[in-house]
């Protein structure tokens, strides 16, 4: 069984089918598609009346009204076009500890296949280290096969600058803005509430998915340790975890984690919190049900 069979197999996709990414700004886009549009078009949902005016096509004329306002109108409807779904898939070295990277890559696959089979666009931005890998793709079952290969094969490594990356991203389209990371990078702790704001400008609606290791939310286990920094080229340092340590590692974690749902809070976005040690269904039925439509 290759890797991606691993990360995306049948029971997988059993479980995501169905599902539909909830985007609750009317599309601007102009490919067809499933969403409500803020232009008026041709729909099978009824919007409103217009007076009728000379050149428009007669057989719009509702003749109902017409009979009782003496008076003629012509009905519109909803035009139905795509929307676009930006993903950001932070896989710097600290993903890859405790199986981080395969819990974002899962979670980074779910809403990519959703929203393919949901006939709306995605622009899937993988960021390694300096590099930054990008993926845009519109409705087609080659295209959700070309975002699965591409998660299977990215490692992780490096130290990311979460910020840079996607406050300096081109030609991002209008829609849902999703984030999976641990957030345990300098950049975003200092200027979290920076970059959405910077998002609510480009018209994104963001949604923070925060992928900790349950070793990282709680400690067990005193002792001495050799510990290594996962981004950077620091030599390994000893450190002695005793009652007091830990207890204070637990204050610090505290103060982390509130300052992500914080930045969340304060700029109108949303924070969903997901642990190695939580299945899938778990995660993407149940706490992220908030996501779906």
């Amino acid at each position: 069984m290759g890797e991606n069979e691993t990360l995306f197999d049948e029971e997988f996709m059993k479980k995501i089918a169905g599902l539909k990414v909830m985007i609750r700004k009317k599309s601007l886009l102009p490919g067809q598609g499933r969403r409500k549009s803020s232009q008026k078009g041709i729909s099978a949902e009824f919007a409103d009346f217009r007076e009728y005016l000379p050149g428009d096509d007669i057989r719009k004329i509702d003749w109902n009204v017409y009979a009782r306002l003496d008076k003629p109108y012509i009905r519109r409807y909803t035009e139905e076009r795509e929307s676009a779904v930006n993903i950001f898939l932070d896989l710097s070295g600290s993903m890859g500890f405790w199986g981080k990277d395969v819990l974002a890559k899962r979670l980074a696959g779910a809403i990519s296949v959703v929203t393919l089979a949901g006939q709306d666009r995605v622009a899937l931005h993988i960021i390694a280290g300096e590099k930054v890998t990008s993926l845009r793709l519109r409705n087609s079952s080659q295209g959700i096969q070309r975002v699965l290969s591409l998660l299977t094969q990215t490692e992780t490594g490096g130290r990311s600058d979460l910020h840079g990356a996607i406050s300096h991203m081109p030609h991002m389209l209008p829609g849902l803005c999703v984030i999976i990371s641990d957030f345990m990078e300098e950049s975003f702790l200092q200027q979290g509430d920076l970059l959405c704001r910077q998002l609510a400008l480009r018209g994104q609606e963001v949604v923070l998915l925060q992928v900790l290791a349950k070793e990282e939310l709680s400690v067990e286990e005193t002792g001495t340790y050799e510990m290594v920094d996962a981004e950077g080229a620091e030599e390994p340092v000893l450190i002695s975890l005793d009652e007091r340590t830990v207890q204070g590692y637990d204050r610090e974690l505290k103060v982390f984690l509130k300052e992500v749902e914080n930045t969340a809070k304060k700029n109108n976005a949303v924070c969903y919190r997901c642990s190695t040690d939580e299945g899938i269904d778990e995660i993407l039925l149940g706490k992220m049900r908030g996501i779906w439509a």
